[in-house]
């Protein structure tokens, strides 16, 4: 065989190498940048000590990410779910019914009327716990028991980015959290009419004794980013008892009362009642009686933009 038709076999013997050589690099490359992205994006478990600040300004140290958690509110519950870390939820209470999957979760009480002896048998390496302060006496209860706390108290959507961004960081799930916090403030201006503004409501929270909510407070806001005036709204009580003399005198253009949706029978006696009581108001001559899900109004949690979205396609435009 000639030299130059050897010389040229060889090159071509070396470039099929090279080749295949890159190929594989490449495949290791990125292999290597999947495992880089998945282990950014899953539970941590790594040993690296950090603090979160909790609600009540308490700096809570961690040795490491906890791997048992108990939740002591439905919507800490509901955060975990969305962000994927309901693997670590050894307990939640008995009102956390949502997504479904919390209802298999093992039951612990409640924050008022916690089992603590459910609590114990779960060995729980951290319990958030849904209370306006440390001096609430389940906490008191829980602390003096000797379990790590993290008090996580979320009135309004700042609170609410908060408890997720806390969450996040507690798991180990900071770019979850992240991307979660960005999916809701992005969709909220798409939904929020809090710009018009100009629909005065009656925001009801019970009705025996009538009952409703000044502007302090999560389901005010909701109602604001919806485009609502809460009739109420300079009380000086965050839930004032009123009564239905007044409330016609203020004659709201709607009346949204967060009820158990599913109980149609009482929430058709509550509506013959106000329609008796308030017939010449603005509501009732234009139908206005709003029912929303309890859950998604007094639940401060991910769920804030389907709670805005139903209440404004809820009402009617006259």
């Amino acid at each position: 065989m000639p030299g130059s038709q050897k010389e040229k076999i060889k090159n071509l013997i070396h470039l099929y190498r090279r080749k295949r050589l890159l190929k594989a690099l490449t495949k290791i490359l990125f292999f290597n940048l999947s495992l880089l992205v998945f282990s950014c994006d899953k539970l941590s478990e790594n040993n690296t000590k950090f603090t979160v600040k909790d609600d009540s300004g308490l700096e809570v140290k961690f040795d490491s990410h906890p791997q048992r958690i108990i939740s002591l509110g439905p919507n800490i519950t509901e955060t975990f779910f969305e962000l994927g870390a309901d693997s670590l939820l050894a307990g939640v209470t008995e009102y956390c019914d949502y997504p479904s999957q919390a209802k298999t979760k093992t039951n612990t009480g409640s924050y008022l009327s916690p089992d603590y002896e459910t609590i114990s048998s779960l060995n729980p390496d951290l319990i958030i716990i849904n209370v306006e302060s440390s001096n609430n006496p389940t906490y008191q209860s829980l602390k003096n028991m000797g379990f790590k706390l993290f008090l996580s108290h979320a009135k309004d959507l700042n609170g609410i980015y908060k408890m997720i961004g806390d969450i996040g960081k507690i798991t180990g799930l900071n770019q979850r959290a992240d991307q979660l916090i960005k999916k809701i403030s992005s969709e909220l201006p798409d939904v929020s009419y809090s710009d018009v503004n100009s629909v005065s409501a009656l925001i009801l929270i019970a009705v025996n004794p009538l009952m409703t909510t000044n502007d302090k407070t999560f389901i005010n806001e909701i109602s604001e980013l919806s485009g609502f005036k809460n009739i109420y709204a300079g009380e000086s009580q965050d839930y004032p008892v009123i009564n239905y003399e007044d409330v016609v005198k203020r004659n709201p253009d709607v009346i949204i009362f967060p009820a158990d949706t599913l109980n149609t029978a009482k929430n058709s006696e509550f509506e013959k009642e106000i329609t008796e009581k308030m017939h010449n108001s603005g509501a009732v001559k234009t139908g206005n009686i709003i029912f929303i899900d309890d859950d998604i109004m007094f639940r401060p949690g991910p769920r804030i933009t389907e709670a805005v979205k139903t209440l404004r396609n809820k009402y009617k435009r006259y």
